[in-house]
């Protein structure tokens, strides 16, 4: 058998991220980069030159291609529906750069189209592809720690990058912060705890300027079967480059868990087990360092919690750390999340990971807490 023709890819958005991405395929064999397109003329043709690809100012022309199979959309967000839906129309699959769209109704008119010209338009969720993050999944499903109860996201980002004028600060463009920062963890978090709903939000501006740079809110996760969990996402946009940082905390009825990192790195579990709930942990994150903080006196016998009573001997913490190298993770990520779409495209009995649900549910969200803060789009 012959080896397979890889599909040709047509990069709109000729930026650091889109130079990242470029180069993070690259190392993939069933996709190669066949032309770029910016509106940026020199951007485009800096890029080009870089991977020796035809470049275009017109991204109509690129997806027009005959090579161009599946279009990465890594413009700015407001430009997102008009760039899927030309490269649906025209038969080309997509990866979007989050946020799929602006609002929901423009995210129902991309992925009717989508599904009508029968081609995929995943958002490039990279936090869904990431062993740590699928670790907290596998702990929170295994229900060695009971279930989880609340949880916090604190993301300090760094505004050393976005001067005034970008186009960051600019709802029109961006949808804002919870629109083009937030789906990452809306999304992540419906992974981890199943659907929520927004149900409380607030947004704060930065005096004299107008510029909305913090903002937060409250998700509600009910599942049917467990207890409600509270999560509280808070974004701030406001911080020194070098201070640029984000952490997760999960409290759940038997110990908590820590996530640390924007793309996330390492993460900690703190909790009160016995020997079997120990060693189901260690099976959820394979090779993690492991300290017995404290041993509970002997015949100590079942002890209550939520009025339940539960059998544990021991106090343990375990590290979980498989790659400190951030952008080899990140770029670990973006390359799993192209070849599951890749998979699928070959083998449509494949389940992907992320699917075009996943980026307009966490629009949805999105939508709710800007609804919420009296924020606008």
């Amino acid at each position: 058998m012959g080896k397979r023709k890889p599909l040709g890819l047509g990069l709109i958005g000729c930026g650091a991220f889109g130079r990242f991405c470029a180069e993070a395929f690259s190392a993939l064999e069933d996709v190669r980069l066949a032309a770029v397109a910016d509106v940026r003329r020199d951007a485009a043709a800096d890029f080009a030159r870089r991977f020796g690809v035809p470049p275009y100012s017109d991204p109509a022309e690129m997806i027009a291609r005959q090579d161009v199979d599946l279009v990465h959309v890594a413009a700015p967000p407001a430009e997102h529906p008009k760039l899927v839906l030309a490269a649906a129309r025209a038969g080309k699959h997509v990866l979007c750069e989050k946020p799929l769209a602006l609002t929901v109704a423009q995210a129902d008119e991309m992925l009717a189209a989508v599904r009508q010209a029968g081609v995929l338009c995943p958002v490039n969720f990279v936090l869904r592809y990431n062993a740590v993050t699928e670790a907290v999944k596998a702990v929170l499903d295994s229900g060695v720690l009971g279930a989880p109860l609340s949880a916090r996201l604190t993301n300090c980002a760094a505004d050393s990058n976005l001067p005034p004028g970008h186009w960051f600060w600019d709802p029109a463009v961006s949808g804002g912060i919870f629109v083009e920062h937030g789906v990452h963890f809306f999304n992540l978090y419906a992974h981890w705890l199943g659907p929520g709903e927004v149900v409380d939000a607030r947004a704060e501006a930065r005096e004299g300027t107008g510029q909305q740079d913090r903002v937060a809110c409250t998700v509600r996760h009910a599942p049917l079967d467990r207890p409600a969990v509270l999560v509280s996402h808070l974004h701030h946009f406001d911080q020194l480059a070098m201070m640029d940082r984000t952490d997760h905390r999960l409290v759940c009825e038997l110990g908590d868990i820590r996530v640390d990192g924007w793309i996330p790195l390492t993460m900690t579990i703190d909790a009160a087990v016995d020997d079997a709930g120990l060693e189901r942990l260690v099976a959820c994150c394979p090779g993690p360092k492991i300290e017995i903080v404290e041993d509970f006196p002997a015949g100590l016998g079942p002890m209550p919690s939520r009025g339940t009573p539960r059998d544990v001997t021991r106090r343990g913490r375990l590290w979980f750390c498989p790659n400190a190298d951030k952008q080899v993770v990140y770029a670990d990520s973006v390359r799993a999340l192209m070849a599951d779409q890749l998979a699928f495209l070959r083998n449509k009995q494949h389940v992907r990971r992320v699917t075009e649900q996943d980026g307009r549910d966490a629009l949805a969200l999105a939508e709710a807490a800007v609804r919420r803060a009296g924020a606008e789009i």
